[in-house]
């Protein structure tokens, strides 16, 4: 009987998700301008109550990104479009590094998960799992938390059941339209 994978040396998550990313050619900077300037624009897009669930477009930008660009790229792909929301796009509020730090673990979750991989329903409900949860459940909340003091338990109260029901809906969302790129992605990357 054969040990199991994770004692061969490569544990499960090495062999499912991607840590490189693409050479950096004139094409992959202007697909990446091109990503950061779309993400940034559905990233202003927003339905619903600050109140109660807001349902926001960026997660697609972020999606592609990672999917295109991969986990190190994506990261600073999603670090440049951060600042240039937070300086030439600024909607008055306050400038925090942490939240900058949070879209580096971003691009950089949405790129392992996303980069050179088959298309599945399944990865994509894992990788918005895990990036929800990681990115906006426990660091936005830290950061929100450190910058107003609010508490945290009231903070995770409000923000984790509606991270929850976002989750469903941005892993179909994003199926869907990964599964409509991928059609296109070896004309485009080609």
């Amino acid at each position: 009987m054969s040990p199991p994978k994770l004692f061969l040396g490569r544990c499960f998550f090495m062999t499912t998700l991607s840590w490189r990313s693409p050479k950096l050619t004139t094409r992959t900077v202007t697909l990446a301008a091109m990503l950061i300037a779309l993400q940034t624009v559905l990233s202003k897009i927003s339905f619903g109550s600050d109140n109660l669930v807001k349902f926001g477009l960026g997660f697609m930008g972020t999606t592609l990104i990672g999917y295109f660009l991969g986990p190190w790229l994506g990261g600073v792909a999603l670090v440049i479009g951060d600042l240039i929301k937070n300086t030439l796009f600024s909607t008055g509020s306050t400038f925090f590094v942490g939240f900058t730090f949070s879209a580096f673990i971003t691009g950089l979750i949405a790129g392992a998960f996303l980069y050179q991989q088959k298309v599945t329903w399944q990865r994509l409900a894992v990788y918005q799992f895990v990036q929800i949860f990681v990115s906006n459940i426990f660091f936005n909340t830290l950061w929100i938390h450190l910058m107003y003091q609010a508490p945290i338990w009231e903070l995770l109260s409000v923000r984790g059941p509606k991270n929850l029901i976002m989750w469903p809906i941005e892993a179909a969302i994003s199926f869907l339209i990964l599964r409509a790129v991928s059609r296109l992605d070896s004309r485009l990357m080609h």
